[in-house]
């Protein structure tokens, strides 16, 4: 069923088979102050596919309703996100795809619907997004032009789209930028927003935060968000998930708006009055 791919436990991106396990594209060595977006210098195993499957595990799911499921792998592996399924009458979007393929998750996935295509929020979580493709039967795969350049290696399955893009009646991509360049949420029918990391949540109920870099912590700028909130502005919206599983069930556009403002205010200066 699938072809030998070396896969990264650092980020979970699947890589080209190479007699020896190669470099992974999100290693780009130590990085400047101006990092473009990878996870610098990691030098963890590599998988395949049949080794993660040997491994004890299961699918963990989640239905949140109005034709949107969510899966992920217990125990963890790599980052560890929420890949989520979100079926309309026209296909399925399989987004943030797993980092790995087995039975159980194969059969988790196809049973909620023909998969029509694969989409992710950003390079972090490109995953085993050409094994996907492939097990489904060769569906298109959707990266954002802005992180071509984090692709381990060229395939017809990639198709490219920029600022927006309707890949199925009523289901949105939209480029918002921020955490990284290409960084995009999809907007399902329904009105849910799956936000990858673009927008993410916080220790705060009915809270969400905005981050350039997670490991270190680095918050984006005031501009920046006000950027993406604006942006988001233009789409009807009323819930919000994140890969690291943060679930905004109602009210999410005035959550997003209320965490926005709080968040230019502080990084503004506006507080420090109180430092």
């Amino acid at each position: 069923m699938l072809s030998i791919m070396w896969i990264c436990d650092r980020c979970g991106i699947e890589h080209p088979a190479t007699p020896e396990p190669p470099r992974c594209v999100l290693d780009r060595g130590e990085v400047g102050m101006e990092e473009a977006g990878d996870l610098g210098a990691h030098t963890g195993r590599w998988w395949t596919h049949e080794e993660l499957i040997s491994l004890p595990h299961k699918t963990l799911h989640r239905d949140h309703g109005r034709g949107l499921h969510s899966i992920k792998r217990d125990p963890q592996f790599a980052i560890g996100h929420w890949s989520f399924i979100a079926t309309t009458p026209a296909g399925t979007l399989l987004w943030d795809p797993p980092s790995w393929l087995d039975t159980e998750v194969l059969d988790v996935v196809r049973g909620l619907g023909d998969v029509a295509v694969i989409a992710t929020s950003h390079p972090h979580m490109f995953g085993a997004q050409l094994g996907w493709s492939r097990a489904l039967g060769g569906v298109p795969v959707l990266v954002n032009e802005r992180n071509r350049e984090w692709l381990p290696a060229p395939d017809p399955a990639f198709e490219f789209w920029d600022e927006h893009v309707e890949p199925l009646p009523g289901l949105e991509l939209i480029r918002l930028g921020g955490h990284m360049r290409g960084s995009a949420v999809a907007r399902t029918p329904d009105g849910s927003i799956l936000a990858g990391d673009t927008i993410s949540g916080g220790l705060a109920p009915g809270w969400v935060s905005f981050q350039r870099n997670f490991p270190k912590h680095i918050p984006l700028s005031a501009a920046v968000v006000r950027r993406v909130v604006d942006r988001l502005d233009d789409f009807t919206y009323d819930r919000l998930y994140t890969l690291g599983g943060d679930t905004i069930d109602r009210d999410a556009r005035a959550v997003v708006r209320r965490s926005a403002e709080t968040h230019i205010r502080w990084v503004n200066g506006d507080f420090d009055h109180l430092t």
